[in-house]
């Protein structure tokens, strides 16, 4: 049992060196829901004890700037978000017991605490899954915090579930990509699913499929570049 053990953790750290960045790296994401494009750019860096994620997102009427720092298994330890038209300024941290949630929006302080226990709280999933792409699990729970809609300023909790592998096209060409479903959690999950695809070489994010907000059109995410230590390559 115990030899067990050890070899079970002893590949999750092998999962984790695969996947992760040991230089500077820059994705570039394209994203078109109907009539509007939106472009997110993220720098990841590593740190201690894991890794620090910037997002910028760029679209038309304004952007949003986001930081993200993780611990070794990209579960998320603090991160600020920024968006000045609609005058929304959070810093949230996980301090001992609590999340701590703390900003403004539209004039009005924002002062509020979540339980750290339960799920892994996981802001920026979409790169923060890539460790559960990379794994044997069928199915995965995390929570994250909502910045719009029903979930603005609460911490809902989500379900992962693998979905069998596939070929997907992307820049032309056809890839293998691991195929995740991400839905919120229990009954809520008839409001709202999307569908991920990762690398199977390295756990990356490589395109999202799903709406953004209820009514809305599809959107569609692809990785339209990547970035590491100055040599850039496109897929």
């Amino acid at each position: 049992m115990k030899n067990n053990q050890a070899t079970s953790v002893f590949c999750f750290w092998l999962l984790l060196l695969a996947m992760a960045p040991l230089v500077a790296e820059t994705l570039t994401y394209r994203e078109v829901e109907g009539g509007m494009v939106t472009t997110h750019v993220i720098f990841i860096r590593p740190g201690e004890p894991g890794y620090t994620f910037e997002l910028e997102t760029k679209r038309d009427g304004g952007s949003v700037r986001q930081t993200f720092r993780t611990a070794a298994d990209l579960s998320t330890l603090e991160w600020t978000f920024s968006e000045p038209v609609r005058r929304m300024e959070l810093a949230a941290a996980v301090r001992g017991e609590k999340i701590i949630l703390s900003g403004s929006f539209q004039g009005k302080k924002i002062d509020k605490r979540f339980d750290a226990a339960g799920p892994p709280w996981n802001q920026l999933f979409q790169m923060g899954l890539g460790t559960f792409a990379l794994g044997g699990r069928k199915s995965f729970q995390f929570r994250s915090i909502g910045t719009q809609g029903p979930g603005e300023m609460k911490i809902g909790k989500f379900t992962v579930t693998r979905k069998d592998d596939e070929k997907i096209i992307l820049a032309g060409n056809g890839i293998a990509a691991v195929h995740l479903r991400i839905a919120l959690s229990g009954l809520l999950s008839i409001f709202w699913h999307g569908d991920y695809w990762y690398r199977p070489s390295d756990g990356r994010f490589l395109r999202y499929r799903g709406k953004n907000r209820s009514g809305g059109p599809i959107a569609v995410s692809e990785l339209v570049e990547e970035k590491t230590d100055g040599n850039q390559k496109t897929e």
